[in-house]
């Protein structure tokens, strides 16, 4: 026997996932260590490979992780002081940002704060032009004199970021060599590294961002592979980014943002997993931790990829509010709260969840940790949906008084109601909010999500699932094994990945053909060296291409996919795969119109990991009709509480269908099933819910 091990950082918990050669799974929960990371994760293996018998020997080498410490330095502006060099007359491109307001109605909205001050920001005199041709050379003692400046200013890491560098990088690379003989302890970030393509305040972000958290997440990783091997693992860490797709640590450290959305696309990629094997290809994974709700559209088995992320939202829910990262990143969108999330009542005396969480310090006041305001997870503890004499995936002991002390101080008291009717209000809030951006995002991308099967998972997905999905219009839930750290399972099915992109405007009735097939050969052989420094077989690699193109004239594109050899013979083809994207975006096509693509995109790809499917392969037995736990559960829609039977997860088998109500205890989560509900466990230890028709309907 042989295992992999992966581990999730999340903000409250960190998921650790031990999978077997022959498919079956061993998880824990722990809380996640601030500062210190690493003892959580050493501590967790340890406690696993003692519990259930296993040598550190039978452990793969190959770890993979993922984390939000990217996402929590951009968020609390913890980066690194850097320094900005860019071409003369660009230095405020980057405070300047879009003319758009994300609120038009407000005239006071401020967008985000740049990265980088003003007194950070140098310029130098070069400037190469579209094609690619030196207009004006970089002079050495001009950088060497910047680059000296800004080390005195005492900045750690250098964002460059010249105009059409992704077109010819020369001046860029000057600077680095530069920077490296000057100061060699620099961290310097390129942009048509980060990021080649056109927008200069797209690109100038993400290459910025990528330079001030470049320092800390360097020493973080290899914190991390580090402490594994001090106690006897010997580690290679591999990395979750935010494509779906795992890199080695060495590039992780090089290219830190593409880790923004490490753990969240670590749950797509299992949902996407899931969601094949169950053979339900269309689904909206719904991941709800501690922390916020997550939802991602998964179409045909694969989930969406936006290059429209936005990080360090001014608010959480304003498109446009936050900084653009263009980067390719699975399409997920933050639809509301998790379970640390703090209820209040505002200043015109209504009930409001979010955005401050409790983490897991001090953590909700039913953990007894110190925490004494309410959250969602002390409202889905006196509601009956977790167990009152247990404990929080065996890391905290519940205490439902002081939920209920905490609920009835700030919440039931100020608004004149009981504790419960209060816990009822936190619970439909954060519900109603979550369905309600679900159904938004499902239409902005042309997606009718009464169509779709909701995937619950994460320690408070499958708790508040079934409400989700009332309230948004789906009629089945598919609930998967390991549903509490199925992010981290999700490690363990991703390949690895890279992409590239560059930016040369064409119209497809004009296109030299050679140029661009020799543009993305080169791509693809750039990719491919990265790929086997990271330890893929050559020819393991697949490569995938694509365009974004747009009609003339617009200021918008379309990802278009695209033959594997670009030649005048394939051109119908080219246009007729955009017309099809377009109008499964926009919902029509322009008839007679010219097409242009603006950049050209090639992703890098290893097969992903081989894995058995572990299947239960009983029948369900009877532990349904003698199981003795119950216990009293609140469900919004009949608006009362009903005596409710408990089961265990792993007592269920697969086979014959069942009513509720019910809860399922599986490790790391609980699964709230209704009246009227129909459920059962399937080959693969998923749970499938059928809404009954009265819990169907919006209430």
């Amino acid at each position: 026997m042989s295992y992999r091990f992966a581990f999730d950082i999340g903000g409250t918990f960190t998921d650790l996932v031990l999978l077997s050669s022959d498919g079956s799974v061993k998880t824990a929960k722990v809380l996640t260590g601030a500062p210190d990371v690493v003892a959580p994760i050493c501590a967790g293996l340890l406690a696993m490979l003692k519990e259930h018998d296993i040598k550190m020997s039978e452990i793969n080498e190959v770890v993979v992780g993922a984390t939000t410490a990217v996402t929590n330095l951009v968020i609390e502006k913890k980066g690194a002081k850097t320094g900005i060099i860019t071409t003369a007359g660009f230095r405020d491109v980057i405070e300047i940002a879009r003319e758009l307001r994300y609120d038009l109605y407000d005239l006071t909205t401020l967008g985000p704060d740049p990265i980088v001050p003003r007194e950070l920001r140098y310029e130098i005199n070069e400037r190469v032009d579209a094609s690619g041709a030196v207009i004006q050379a970089a002079h050495d003692d001009e950088i060497e004199s910047v680059i000296r400046q800004l080390v005195a200013e005492g900045v750690r890491a250098i964002a460059v970021c010249f105009l059409h560098s992704f077109t010819n990088p020369a001046h860029e690379d000057r600077v680095k060599l530069i920077a490296n003989n000057i100061a060699p302890e620099l961290y310097v970030s390129l942009s048509y590294e980060v990021l080649g393509e056109i927008r200069e305040y797209e690109r100038t972000v993400a290459t910025a961002l990528n330079a001030c958290v470049m320092p800390m997440v360097g020493n973080y990783l290899s914190a991390i592979e580090n402490g594994l091997r001090n106690i006897g693992l010997q580690a290679t860490l591999q990395i979750m980014q935010s494509n779906g797709g795992v890199i080695s640590r060495e590039i992780g450290e090089r290219m830190p943002i593409r880790m923004l959305e490490s753990g969240p696309a670590a749950g797509a990629l299992g949902a996407a997993h899931s969601a094949r094997q169950a053979k339900t290809p269309d689904v909206m994974a719904f991941d709800m931790g501690g922390t916020t709700a997550k939802a991602c559209l998964v179409t045909h088995g694969k989930p969406s990829i936006t290059t429209e992320f936005e990080a360090a939202r001014q608010q959480r829910f304003k498109k446009g509010s936050g900084l653009p990262v263009r980067l390719p990143t699975v399409d997920l969108i933050e639809i509301g709260a998790g379970g640390g999330s703090i209820a209040h009542v505002d200043k015109t005396g209504l009930l409001k969840v979010g955005p401050h969480s409790a983490g897991s310090s001090p953590g909700p006041a039913c953990y007894g940790l110190g925490g004494t305001r309410p959250t969602v997870t002390d409202a889905a503890l006196l509601l009956g949906y977790l167990d009152p004499e247990g404990t929080l995936s065996g890391a905290v002991k519940l205490q439902p008084q002081l939920a209920a002390n905490a609920i009835e101080e700030h919440i039931a008291k100020p608004l004149g109601m009981t504790v419960i009717e209060a816990a009822n209000g936190i619970h439909r809030i954060v519900c109603e909010h979550m369905a309600v951006a679900a159904k938004i995002h499902a239409v902005e991308n042309g997606r009718d999500i009464r169509r779709y099967t909701l995937l619950a998972f994460g320690g408070a997905g499958p708790i508040h699932a079934r409400e989700v999905a009332r309230r948004s219009g789906c009629s089945e839930i598919l609930v998967p094994a390991n549903a509490g750290v199925f992010s981290a399972f999700g490690l363990l099915v991703a390949p690895m990945k890279m992409d590239m992109v560059r930016t040369r405007y064409t119209r497809l009735a004009e296109m030299d053909w050679t140029s661009v097939e020799a543009l993305l050969h080169a791509m693809e052989v750039s990719l491919r060296k990265q790929m086997v420094s990271a330890g893929v077989l050559p020819d393991d690699i697949q490569f995938r291409r694509s365009a974004d193109m747009r009609y003339v004239g617009q200021g918008f594109e379309v990802e278009t996919e695209l033959p594997a050899l670009i030649q005048e013979s394939e051109k119908v083809r080219i246009e007729k795969n955009f017309q099809q994207a377009y109008e499964v975006r926009f919902g029509t096509q322009l008839i007679g119109q010219r097409i242009e693509a603006v950049n050209w995109r090639v992703e890098a790809a290893a097969p992903a990991p081989a894995s058995v499917s572990h299947t239960s392969g009983g029948k369900f037995g009877s532990a349904v009709s003698t199981g003795s736990r119950t216990r009293q559960c609140f469900f919004p829609d009949i608006n009362d509480f009903v005596q409710t039977k408990v089961l265990q997860g792993e007592a269920l088998q697969g086979g014959e269908s069942y009513s509720g109500p019910a809860l399922i205890e599986q490790p790391g989560s609980t699964v709230v099933i209704g009246p009227g509900d129909q459920f059962v466990m399937d080959e693969y230890d998923n749970i499938r819910i059928t809404l009954g028709a009265k819990s169907g309907s919006h209430a």
